[in-house]
């Protein structure tokens, strides 16, 4: 049976009682020999628990930054076009029988699409296009229920319907019927839910309601 005594000399393993070692002579002190096993003791265990608890401590952080990240970056409701939007007026709640789009014409001025705000004001929901740089790209604009401006592109991208309508809080597609929130166009049923009309930013200066050329030109379809 092992001893567990060694030699602080040579490190040989040690019988029980003896005051020399066997193998080199070296005299043996009982305080050395706890010292020694405990020293090897100290080395046998002690990396293992540290490459464990750098392990777990690995994992739990691993675990932290993907939690975080599927929470910033999964669906939160809002939409930061949207969200930038001026507020124009106080709640606005929609009737449960369909409210088409009223047309009306734009302008185009110093590199801003214009249209009038309290003509969105009063009818709610509007379409009107863009026509300039050889190309046409049909737009909308309404009050959503929290009193917001939106604008976007006129368009359900996968069945290329550029018409729809309101009802209650939800935005529908005339041609697929999918529909999205009003206040934030988060999808909620249908097949071109991830596809709707596409937010882009406006401002209201005065009485109007302003869009950059830009942002309208620039625009490219998702699908």
């Amino acid at each position: 049976m092992s001893s567990n005594k060694f030699c602080k000399n040579c490190g040989a393993e040690l019988e029980s009682n003896v005051r020399f070692c066997d193998n080199c002579g070296t005299e043996v002190s009982q305080k050395n020999n706890k010292q020694q096993y405990n020293k090897k003791r100290e080395k046998v265990l002690t990396p293992k628990n540290s490459k464990m608890k750098s392990t777990n401590v690995i994992l739990m952080l691993t675990f932290i930054g993907v939690l975080f990240f599927f929470i910033f970056n999964s669906s939160t409701g809002t939409n930061k076009i949207i969200d930038s939007q001026p507020t124009v007026a106080d709640e606005v709640n929609y009737p449960l029988s369909p409210m088409g789009m009223v047309p009306i014409t734009a302008k185009v001025e110093n590199g801003k699409i214009i249209i009038p705000l309290d003509i969105v004001k009063d009818k709610k929901f509007v379409s009107f296009s863009y026509n300039g740089s050889g190309i046409a790209v049909p737009l909308l604009a309404y009050i959503s229920e929290e009193g917001k401006v939106i604008t976007a592109i006129s368009m359900c991208e996968p069945c290329n319907s550029t018409s729809f309508h309101i009802k209650g809080n939800e935005l529908v597609c005339n041609s697929c019927g999918t529909t999205w929130e009003v206040d934030n166009l988060e999808a909620i049923s249908g097949s071109c839910g991830k596809y709707p009309p596409d937010p882009i930013p406006s401002v209201v200066v005065g009485k109007d309601i302003q869009i950059n050329v830009s942002s309208v030109t620039n625009w490219q379809r998702r699908v």
